[in-house]
């Protein structure tokens, strides 16, 4: 027994920073959300992302907080790792465990009309900006700028502007909310060909989608 060796205890760590704190118009300014909207998304991703000794025992909120935080304000991962009393390890460790919460629940936000009903709403849409006729989507790519890729294919991620980055292809309806996505071709692609090996095309000619324009 006098050999045994004492449990370990758990390293916690204590909350400096609670962001609902700010005064709402605050709060939005330094998170470009409101605070109804950041505790919905606090909720959404809460069951991934529980107080435990793998986020340093900073709570969900904090976490989500801190990643919007260094998302609205890009660049500056200093600012938001000082304010959140953090280190710049946990700020990253952080931020990459609320992105890939997030992103396990694309499906529930973004997807084309499941029914008839909702496919006609959207074209309704479309028609009562400038009279557009049978779209069900509005369609482009755009560049995500990225960090410089190091390795024997980083030159495919510089684009044709001569940066980093990944080129996505997004549609959209008429209230601008995202239907499809496509986030992981390399800055050098040319839109013309993420859209002729997606998805979204060979749906559209198997006439998943009414009026079925592509041909």
């Amino acid at each position: 027994m006098d050999n045994e060796e004492p449990s370990r205890k758990r390293k916690t760590y204590k909350n400096w920073y609670d962001p609902f704190t700010l005064k709402e118009e605050e709060f939005k300014n330094k998170y470009r959300f409101t605070k109804a909207y950041a505790r919905y998304v606090v909720e959404l991703v809460r069951e991934d992302i529980q107080q435990n000794s793998k986020g340093g025992g900073f709570s969900t909120e904090l976490q989500v907080c801190t990643a919007l935080r260094t998302w609205a304000r890009q660049k500056v991962q200093d600012d938001a790792a000082d304010i959140h009393g953090m280190s710049q390890q946990s700020l990253t460790n952080i931020c990459r465990r609320v992105a890939i919460a997030l992103a396990s629940r694309a499906s529930q936000f973004i997807y084309m009309p499941r029914s008839l009903e909702e496919e006609e709403e959207i074209i309704a849409g479309f028609r009562g900006i400038c009279s557009f006729r049978n779209v069900v989507g509005a369609i482009d790519c755009t560049h995500i700028k990225i960090k410089k890729v190091g390795g024997d294919s980083a030159q495919y991620y510089i684009n044709r502007k001569g940066f980093y980055s990944i080129n996505v292809q997004v549609v959209c309806d008429s209230k601008l909310q995202i239907r499809d996505i496509v986030a992981h071709w390399r800055g050098s692609t040319h839109d013309s060909r993420i859209f002729r090996e997606s998805n979204i095309r060979h749906r559209f000619e198997t006439g998943e989608f009414q009026p079925p324009l592509i041909r």
